[in-house]
């Protein structure tokens, strides 16, 4: 009886010995399998880092360029404001050069009416030595007397305005006839795309004058014409010669301007 329960219990433990080497060896297995996982799960969790990281900083750029892009529309808001307001500068200037013209041209056709009904009321008016004709006579020169001083009168004005016609076509043509100097460049700092002008950042400081046409350039690449329409003294005002601007390509803020001057 006992020697079947001594071999039994050899077969148990020959059993169990088993059993404890298999279960070993898996233990082992899964403590490499577990630090595999947890290596795994480091390098994750630094990239994942690494991923907030950039993250974070794409955030800080993307901010950045919004705060840039309010700043750069401000700009563009104020450049056409003062842009507007030197057209209609532009503008009030013209109209009272043509109204000054216009006056002075009015002020002429009255002289000459007036010239003209003064001559005809010495040709009406009666011989002095007229017989009991003292009275008409005296009505007469009086009338002639205030013609006169009313035809005067015109005439200073008239000349008056000639003079400001004359001064305003005398700085005029002197601008035009200055000579610009060869070289002289700058940049376009707005575009009306609509009214096809354009505004500089040189003005009557650095030399331009009226109806000078300057070449546009971008990176050295030919972009067409334009001809200056008014100065201010540091800004002026451009047309775009659409006719010299290559098909496909358009001016735009920031291009360079440089005049040359034709030979002859």
């Amino acid at each position: 009886m006992t020697k079947p329960l001594l071999l039994t219990c050899i077969l148990l433990s020959l059993v169990a010995a088993v059993l404890g080497f298999l279960n070993r060896g898996t233990l082992t297995t899964t403590r490499l399998d577990l630090e595999s996982s947890q290596g795994q799960l480091a390098s994750t969790s630094t990239q994942l880092l690494t991923v907030q990281g950039e993250l974070e900083k794409n955030k800080e750029e993307v901010t950045t360029l919004g705060s840039d892009k309010d700043k750069l529309s401000a700009e563009l808001g104020e450049a056409r404001g003062e842009l507007a307001k030197i057209k209609e500068e532009l503008i009030a200037a013209r109209k009272q050069a043509e109204d000054l013209e216009s006056d002075g041209q009015a002020k002429d056709a009255k002289i000459g009416e007036l010239e003209t009904k003064l001559a005809e009321a010495e040709q009406q008016a009666p011989a002095p030595e007229a017989a009991g004709d003292n009275v008409d006579t005296a009505g007469g020169e009086a009338r002639m007397l205030e013609l006169e001083t009313v035809n005067q009168q015109l005439q200073d004005q008239n000349t008056s305005l000639s003079t400001q016609v004359a001064e305003l076509r005398r700085k005029d043509d002197g601008r035009q006839k200055s000579q610009m100097r060869q070289g002289l460049s700058g940049t376009i700092l707005a575009v009306n795309q609509a009214w096809n002008f354009v505004v500089l950042s040189l003005g009557d400081r650095q030399g331009v004058v009226s109806n000078a046409e300057m070449l546009v350039q971008r990176d050295g690449q030919y972009l067409g014409k334009i001809r200056v329409t008014s100065v201010e003294p540091s800004t002026s005002i451009a047309d775009i010669l659409v006719r010299t601007v290559p098909r496909g390509l358009s001016v735009m803020p920031g291009d360079r301007v440089i005049y040359q001057a034709q030979r002859d």
